[in-house]
């Protein structure tokens, strides 16, 4: 609710309030009057107080009937018009009436009004006071002082108790309205620790004092390991309530001078106040409470009558240090974090220096890959591969990145970094572009040879997927078959069956699949009846050791004995002996891949390759190309 909405709710919530009040107040005090004036003759007195009193009682039968602007705007001229009538039959005792009218208008409907009911309060003064003064006799005052002083009490009474309550409820409304933003400014709303505003403050207040009194702080960055997947798995509700649990458990492993607070997702902060005057016993300190956190953490969290395992990963930072602010110290137990995170999670490591000089190549690497991908700066490697027969069976798409001074990036390096960036969408699409693009220069030549293209989970779960495919097809003219599509097996892992009808869809077109790396990846071969595959690869783990590593044998043999039993092509990788590629031959692998073969070149040298064996094929009977 924004502020001049929740002014109007303030506002309306008085004004409910002050017309029950007015009621229950005109019945003490109007009534007596009434009947007095019933009394006295006084007819004028009588009928202004009945029309005031039943026109009140309207204004709170008809709440909902009735706009709120209208009903305070009537709810001020009933109390005008009582102001202005008494102040004909009684006398200036009245203007206790006129005086609240403005002051109600301001709290009820706004200045403006309030500034024009203050004007005409004071002209109504002017006007009446050219009217004759009220014969303290005719109005039944003139020898009763208690009834005189019993009168200007009741009204007294009845407006200042008015002005009273409607200032009291308004400043209660603001003072409540005033908590709730600063819960909402400074907390989190599902866990009701310190947020992300809050904690930097903390923080700076606790650098500056670390700094005067020469004492050692600490900031501990956890972030849970596994939260992602049962979050997704089992519904936002159950993770809502691990992050409560996770919550709970680490704000009751710290001091009440030390801060939990949580930064957002399954990111929780701890900070370490004044732990030790000496850097070592500070960090001795800061460790026995992470590791504290840590186990605490990794016990198995109960929901619902299930059990979920979850543990963290932790990064810490020692302080004070020369010239670094709140959120660069935030910022390095964070880098710390994602290091142990790096080193297999459910661990704790502290920030160094050189992690920070990590950091940054590592955002300058983001940073020229974004550039090379937009400027097409990449170039792509072609390795072929081979039938045991010798003959070009295909051929794999390998990117390659050399840098402006010259260097080159490995692919192990740049394409963690791309999935991680964001960036392997684009990078996928322009290498599905490329391998299209050769196709193209291959028809041109009269040449044809099935090419293999990777594509990542990321690229793959994209909604338009499929139709960014085809389009790439229809545009460079290229026969489906001879595309490749290359997908690891943990892309099975999450929405298998919306993964088996995008690839139905892709072979519908004709574009054939190929399981990459093979028997390092999905627990369970279930998947493979269900999916419409072409071919396996072999990973070259498996290949490396042979035939010498008799478990090696034996895994490569059952797949190529599955596999065979299933209708699917065998491609091994990382053939570079000659042993290796004899064994291969020797058990069905219909084609081998590697340095022993041919190393990734350029296209022009896979065009001139499979040139010469198509003129080979066409000098030598009963030979066909590939």
């Amino acid at each position: 609710m924004n502020g001049p909405d929740q002014i109007t709710h303030w506002r309306a919530a008085i004004f409910t309030r002050l017309v029950q009040v007015c009621l229950v107040l005109g019945v003490f005090t109007a009534v007596p009057s009434i009947l007095q004036s019933a009394r006295e003759g006084l007819w004028g007195v009588v009928v202004v107080d009945v029309i005031a009193l039943g026109w009140l009682a309207m204004l709170w039968r008809l709440e909902h009937l009735v706009a709120y602007r209208a009903r305070a705007l009537q709810f001020l001229l009933i109390t005008f018009a009582v102001g202005l009538a008494l102040m004909l039959q009684v006398g200036p005792v009245a203007h206790t009436y006129l005086l609240a009218v403005p002051c109600l208008a301001a709290l009820l409907v706004g200045l403006k009004p309030a500034i024009w009911l203050l004007l005409a309060g004071a002209v109504a003064i002017v006007l009446t006071g050219f009217a004759p003064p009220p014969d303290p006799a005719a109005v039944g005052l003139s020898d009763d002082a208690v009834l005189r002083a019993a009168i200007v009490a009741l009204n007294y009474l009845f407006i200042a108790g008015i002005l009273t309550f409607s200032c009291g409820v308004l400043l209660r409304h603001l003072a409540r309205s005033l908590a709730e933003g600063e819960q909402l400014a400074f907390y989190d709303p599902l866990t009701g620790l310190p947020n992300r505003r809050l904690l930097l403050d903390r923080l700076a207040n606790l650098l500056a004092s670390s700094q005067r009194q020469q004492v050692f702080s600490a900031v501990m960055f956890v972030d849970l390991d596994r939260f992602k997947t049962i979050n997704d798995a089992r519904g936002h509700a159950t993770g809502d309530t691990l992050l409560q649990l996770a919550a709970g458990r680490l704000s009751e492993l710290v001091r009440k001078s030390d801060t939990v607070a949580r930064i957002g997702g399954d990111e929780f902060v701890v900070l370490l106040a004044h732990l030790a005057p000496d850097l070592p016993a500070a960090g001795a300190a800061a460790q026995l409470v992470a590791e504290k956190v840590r186990a605490a953490l990794a016990r198995d969290f109960e929901i619902g009558g299930q059990f979920y395992a979850c543990s963290a990963s932790i990064g810490v930072t020692l302080f004070p240090k020369i010239s670094l602010s709140a959120d660069d110290l935030l910022r390095e137990a964070d880098t710390a974090m994602y290091r142990a995170k790096g080193a297999g999670r459910n661990g704790i490591a502290y920030f160094e220096s050189t992690m920070q000089a990590e950091v940054e190549r590592r955002l300058t690497l983001e940073h020229e890959l974004a550039q090379a991908i937009e400027q097409d700066r990449l170039h792509m490697a072609y390795q072929p591969q081979f039938d045991c027969q010798g003959r070009l069976h295909g051929a794999e798409l390998l990117t390659r990145w050399e840098r402006d001074d010259g260097s080159m990036v490995s692919p192990a390096i740049f394409i963690p970094l791309a999935e991680e960036a964001g960036l392997i969408v684009p990078l996928g699409m322009w290498a599905l572009r490329q391998a299209c693009l050769a196709q193209q220069r291959m028809a041109a030549q009269g040449l044809a040879l099935p090419l293999s293209v990777n594509v990542s989970p990321q690229q793959f779960r994209q909604v338009d997927f499929v139709q960014q495919v085809r389009n790439c097809l229809q545009e460079h003219g290229v026969e489906p078959a001879l595309l490749i599509l290359e997908v690891t097996e943990g892309l099975m892992v999450e929405k298998l069956d919306e993964t088996v009808a995008r690839m139905n869809e892709l072979a519908a077109l004709g574009v054939r699949f190929s399981i990459d790396d093979f028997g390092t990846g999905y627990s369970s071969l279930a998947y493979l009846k269900r999916m419409p595959l072409y071919e396996l690869k072999i990973d070259r783990s498996f290949i490396m050791d042979m035939p010498d590593d008799a478990n090696d044998v034996v895994i490569v043999q059952a797949i190529l004995a599955m596999a065979g039993h299933m209708g699917l092509r065998v491609v091994a990788e990382g053939v570079e002996t000659q042993a290796q590629a004899d064994f291969l031959a020797t058990h069905g692998c219909h084609a081998l891949q590697g340095y022993l073969l041919g190393r990734p070149a350029p296209l022009p040298a896979l065009l001139d390759l499979l040139a010469a064996q198509a003129a080979l094929s066409a000098r030598t009977p009963g030979t066909s190309p590939a």
